[in-house]
């Protein structure tokens, strides 16, 4: 504990003093009341926890160079030994810090070193997960560079160092993430992701045309899973929405191969890698990490939702999803989400949400539904 108070002294501290007073001081505590029952029992009642996230960011900016350090402390209620004595905080961590250098050999690169949040595209395949209550960050290095016709991210994360755990090989994240200038008002991405021997390919597709819009994006996976089992998973969303009296209404599938038993050198099942796949696969979290929580099947979710009906002051978001595999003609299940956003203030705002998990024979033959409720406040400062 000692380490991580010195680790905050200094950062402040070199905050505070330094001579250039362009700093910037931001924050935010976020506080979740989860009620959860997802066992498909009628022999078991809910889980009631309460998460805590608390973030405090300092930044200096300059023409040439900016500076972002962000600490966190992440926790739940009740867990600490003593109200007293237990000052542990064993999830307090530096969440980002990184330095971005600008305009680099008088070229239109910048480079950003550290730890940070890395967010591509709609965040199928690389995300912050900001719903977790930790969060994701990566270790490594971003270089983007700039064109009249394209702006690229070339990256490298260091996941694991080597010999960082026992026998433990150097595993990193390498690629490059392009927005593309092809059609003003629209938005068209191509990706090359390397995550150790496997190799992700794809493209993503945004735009609308007056009041109707459209998403659209794929992905291919080759290369190797191990040394002796190929890589040779599929992956595509489509989406398209109506936008009618400050509401969106909008269908779309999203499609994650599973694998064939009967190609032992192969591994179809398509995997989502570093995905916020709470954004996409429902909020009750039953797919989070695809494809092990399909069993290697796969996943076809087909979706239908409602955005922005605004009631009283509140904003009301629904959407069911009807899961089913694609290596099975059996179903996981179907969803109910509702979301439920009221501003409090300017920097405060309360998220609350119901779900029902109805499932199939694939979750629960004869099982009872799954259930949660949360309460979310979220204060910026």
């Amino acid at each position: 504990m000692k380490s991580k108070q010195i680790l905050i002294a200094i950062l402040l501290g070199g905050f505070v003093t330094a001579e250039d007073n362009q700093l910037k001081f931001s924050g935010q505590v976020r506080q979740r009341y989860e009620m959860v029952n997802k066992d498909f029992s009628d022999t078991t009642g809910f889980n009631n926890k309460n998460y805590l996230r608390t973030r405090f960011s300092v930044s200096y900016q300059s023409e040439d160079v900016t500076t972002f350090v962000q600490l966190q402390d992440s926790r739940i209620f009740g867990t600490e030994t003593s109200t007293l004595k237990d000052g542990t905080a064993d999830a307090l961590d530096v969440h980002q810090a990184y330095f971005k250098l600008n305009n680099l050999f008088g070229m239109s690169l910048n480079a950003k070193v550290g730890r940070f949040e890395a967010v591509y595209g709609p965040q199928r395949l690389i995300g912050s997960v900001g719903w977790h209550n930790i969060g994701r960050s990566f270790d490594g290095i971003v270089f983007n560079y700039t064109t009249n016709f394209a702006n690229v991210d070339f990256f490298n994360y260091k996941q694991v160092e080597a010999g960082t755990f026992e026998e433990s090989d150097d595993f990193n994240v390498r690629g490059a993430y392009a927005n593309l200038n092809l059609m003003k008002g629209h938005k068209t991405q191509a990706f090359a992701i390397q995550d150790n021997k496997r190799m992700t390919l794809g493209g993503y597709g945004k735009g609308a045309f007056g009041v109707v819009s459209y998403e659209m994006e794929f992905a291919i996976q080759n290369g190797n899973v191990s040394d002796d089992i190929k890589a040779g998973g599929l992956m595509y969303g489509i989406n398209a929405g109506y936008k009618i009296s400050g509401m969106t209404l909008s269908a779309g599938i999203d499609f994650i191969s599973g694998d064939d038993p009967e190609t032992a050198d192969k591994n179809e099942a398509f995997n989502t890698l570093y995905a916020t796949n709470h954004k996409y696969y429902g909020f009750m979290d039953y797919f989070l990490n695809l494809p092990v929580h399909t069993g290697g099947l796969g996943l076809q979710d087909i979706h239908v939702k409602l955005n922005g009906f605004k009631f009283s002051g509140h904003v009301i978001n629904v959407a069911y999803h009807m899961f089913n595999a694609d290596k099975s003609s059996d179903s996981f299940g179907n969803e109910l989400d509702i979301t439920l956003v009221k501003k409090f203030a300017d920097n405060v705002k309360f998220v609350a949400g119901y779900s029902m998990f109805m499932p199939g024979k694939l979750k629960a033959e004869n099982g009872e539904n799954g259930n949660f409720v949360y309460l979310m406040t979220i204060v910026n400062f």
